[in-house]
């Protein structure tokens, strides 16, 4: 039994894929017997605001009690710890991880995000701290061997290990019930109104204005259909409603996310950069078809051939909304054989045993 600090968001307080990922790294060291101490990220306090914008607090005060909170607690075998790439958020980074030096034998720092290398070569500043910090870890976890820059893993040799998201067990066993229900009453293709869904944080860099444009545009242009977007998500920026066609819905909790889900018909998601969403490993899952673009370690969750990849602008969001709803309307078995594929490949490579004995193999 190893004795392990866990620091980041969970999702008892927050809805991020990160939050998500952290408890099920929770599950997975307490599942293999070990004593697991958590300590959660202050920022979690902005992430509960429904309707409102969201500012990006500091929390210096909640800081200083978890340095001094480490500092007082008795020496861990291991700590895990999510890097923050935001400048303040490096710098908390570095102070926590140099603690965690004192306290723990061993530093895991978690790469939840996709753009480590832009930060890593872009700014002088982010360079010499990530580099920093990733020198006092023992190992470097990331979601996907595509985000290892060439450059980046020379310099750390055997220190990179990636590990894929993966769901976790309760929603695993409530996804397949889903997923048999779905396939079970089918696509019901002569409906008139397809239900589109957005989930995701409401801001420029996830594509959310381009989304709701598309939405617009593909509504005026066919006047016989009706296309509604349901969006779901933390608002970080203004944006745009349409009373009964672009509607915002308010946080999407992990407590009922996939039964939510499974009443539409299409997700719609359009990141300029993404790490890998676990919205589109729940969409596999409960066999929701998505429109999605090719960023990040998305390539990696839909094979090559995925048929709706999209870039992040509103003529490329709007013609895969087409192309959608003609298949599904008079090509019904192409999105019942997707959604199939989907699921396998949720099966084989996005389930939490998998995840469970990567997490184990490493701490040993």
């Amino acid at each position: 039994m190893k004795k392990i600090i866990l620091y980041g968001e969970f999702i008892e307080q927050s809805t991020t894929g990160i939050a998500y990922i952290n408890s099920c790294l929770r599950q997975a060291l307490l599942y293999f017997k070990n004593e697991v101490s958590v300590i959660s990220e202050p920022r979690v306090k902005d992430y509960n605001k429904e309707k409102v914008i969201i500012n990006r607090n500091f929390y210096i005060k909640e800081f200083f009690n978890i340095f001094f909170k480490i500092i007082r607690s008795s020496k861990k075998d291991i700590s895990f710890i999510t890097l923050s790439q935001g400048k303040l958020g490096l710098i908390k980074t570095l102070i926590i991880v140099l603690i965690l030096c004192i306290k723990t034998e061993r530093i895991f720092l978690y790469i939840h995000r996709g753009d480590l290398n832009n930060d890593y070569f872009g700014s002088f500043y982010k360079k010499i701290l990530i580099g920093l910090i990733i020198k006092l870890s023992y190992n470097v976890i990331f979601l996907s061997s595509s985000f290892i820059d060439k450059k980046i893993s020379k310099r750390n040799k055997n220190k990179f290990i990636v590990i894929p998201n993966a769901l976790n067990k309760s929603d695993t066993k409530k996804s397949k019930k889903l997923f048999n229900k779905k396939v079970k009453i089918g696509l019901h293709s002569h409906k008139k109104i397809l239900k589109l869904i957005y989930c995701g944080n409401i801001q420029s860099q996830k594509g959310i204005h381009e989304i709701i444009k598309s939405v617009k545009l593909v509504n005026e242009k066919h006047k016989d259909l009706r296309f509604t977007l349901d969006i779901y998500g933390m608002c970080f920026e203004e944006f745009e409603y349409v009373p009964d066609l672009i509607e915002y819905k308010g946080i999407l909790t992990y407590k009922n996310r996939l039964e939510i889900m499974h009443q539409y018909d299409l997700l719609v998601i359009a990141s300029k950069s993404e790490g890998m969403p676990m919205i589109l490993i729940e969409s596999l899952a409960i066999g929701l078809p998505f429109i999605t673009t090719k960023v990040g370690a998305i390539p990696e969750l839909i094979g090559p051939n995925y048929p709706y990849i999209c870039k992040s602008n509103y003529k490329s969001i709007m013609k895969n909304i087409e192309k959608f709803f003609f298949n599904y309307r008079f090509n019904e078995e192409s999105i019942l054989e997707l959604i199939n594929l989907n699921h396998q490949n949720f099966n084989k490579n996005f389930q939490y045993i998998n995840y469970f004995k990567n997490i184990n193999k490493i701490i040993q």
